[in-house]
């Protein structure tokens, strides 16, 4: 059918020659693999087009969505009915006074499940349309079940209730609802990247975001509701405040309008407040190796990690929180790869944690564009020989994090990886 598609893999056989692997999505019967099943390889879309489109790219017109099955036309949900329906065995959101079961797409959304569930029960309406296309609406009709009772809903917010986690400490992030933290500081790291410090709603406070896992930034751009997923470099040991590196992506050839998002921040100023929600994401360290990848345990003793421009900023987190406790005797290698010196952000703290602990942690740079006379470490692309030569060998206790450019992670990473015999299921991109 016409959204069965194999994917083509290009790998090195054992004598040397290079030989292509098709791979379908799934496999027969209770056999376990295939592309789709891979968390790093959710689909683009779900066989109604792109789930987001692509800036610069030609906008369709597309029609209508199609008339719902007129069984259920006219069934009428209250607010109250729909709250009910707020775990990830059932799940129904709220878009534009529509409701929708999508508790069957779950596993199918690109965007991993909590960015679904994480509006369980409630109205989606402002955060679905910041980041879907007319498309993604269209396929939404699948799941629509009835409409909402406008008059049901609660004509002011119910009572604030204060989260805390298992030590009793006060939690920011608030996953049901946005809440507003004030930029406290900023600080240019370089051309085009900046530090952003958000001071917590009061100086006890911690963010409560699980390591791994990021947050949603939301804003009004140009009377156009904007979401996007940033992850910090801070976590739950500093008190009181969150911190982000951002890459500002300004207009270019490519990309007319540039990074909606990261050119809004830009122009904060000390004072101004931004508004956050979370947290999300498929993958949270937990402690000593283990960690869990789309609610499933795992356990790993080697971190390979490959970052890319600010994609530094998951892995970072992830080795700052093992490199942390002396206990956790987990070790991470990390290739950094950028255009030039000047976009290795947060070099001086990665030299000082391999300085620090060797036995833990070591990184190598590569830059692909320019670099001093002086440069001693790799230049031009990720590929086979860097990985072989900087990265630990494969293993069933060795796992890859990858986060960059998607093109860098296609191209250079998950061929590479898996040529040198990493499993595609060891493989995870943030």
């Amino acid at each position: 059918n016409q959204v069965f598609r194999s994917k083509i893999h290009l790998e090195q056989a054992d004598n040397g020659e290079h030989v292509f692997r098709f791979e379908h999505p799934t496999q027969p019967g209770q056999q376990q693999g295939g592309w789709m099943t891979r968390i790093a390889d959710k689909p683009a879309s779900a066989g109604f087009g792109k789930l987001l489109e692509i800036q610069g790219e030609a906008k369709d017109d597309v029609p209508p969505p199609p008339k719902a099955d007129a069984s259920k036309e006219g069934k009428i949900y209250t607010m109250a009915e729909v709250e009910k329906h707020n775990t990830e065995e059932d799940v129904w959101i709220v878009v534009n006074n529509r409701v929708y079961d999508c508790t069957e797409y779950l596993e199918l959304h690109p965007g991993g499940v909590e960015s679904i569930t994480i509006n369980a029960g409630d109205d989606a309406t402002e955060d679905f349309v910041a980041i879907h296309s007319m498309k993604a609406t269209k396929m939404l009709e699948r799941y629509y079940i009835g409409d909402l009772d406008t008059s049901s809903i609660p004509k002011t917010d119910a009572k604030d209730v204060s989260l805390v986690d298992a030590q009793g400490r006060q939690l920011a992030l608030n996953p049901r609802k946005k809440t507003p933290f004030k930029l406290q500081n900023k600080i240019v790291l370089s051309r085009d990247s900046i530090l952003l410090d958000f001071a917590l709603p009061t100086p006890e406070h911690i963010l409560g975001l699980p390591t791994g896992k990021h947050v949603f930034f939301s804003a009004k751009i140009n009377n156009e509701v904007v979401v996007r997923r940033y992850t910090p470099i801070s976590s739950n040991f500093d008190v009181g405040c969150v911190k982000f590196v951002i890459k500002v992506y300004k207009p270019c050839e490519r990309f007319p309008e540039g990074g909606k998002m990261s050119q809004y921040v830009d122009t904060l100023n000390i004072g101004d407040t931004l508004d956050f929600r979370g947290p999300v994401g498929e993958f949270e360290y937990l402690a000593n190796g283990d960690f869990l990848l789309d609610g499933e345990a795992c356990k790993s003793t080697k971190f390979n990690m490959i970052a890319g421009g600010t994609g530094i900023t998951p892995v970072m987190q992830i080795a700052s929180e093992i490199l942390r406790h002396p206990e956790d005797t987990t070790q991470c290698s990390l290739i950094f790869a950028c255009r030039e010196e000047g976009d290795l952000l947060m070099r001086s703290t990665l030299d000082e944690w391999a300085a620090k602990f060797p036995d833990k942690f070591k990184v190598h740079y590569i830059l692909s564009d320019t670099w001093p006379k002086d440069w001693k470490y790799s230049t031009g692309f990720v590929d086979r020989a860097l990985f072989e030569e900087h990265l630990y060998p494969p293993g069933d206790d060795v796992y890859n994090l990858m986060c960059g450019p998607p093109i860098m992670l296609d191209r250079g990473c998950t061929p590479n990886l898996t040529t040198i015999g990493h499993k595609k299921n060891k493989l995870f991109s943030f």
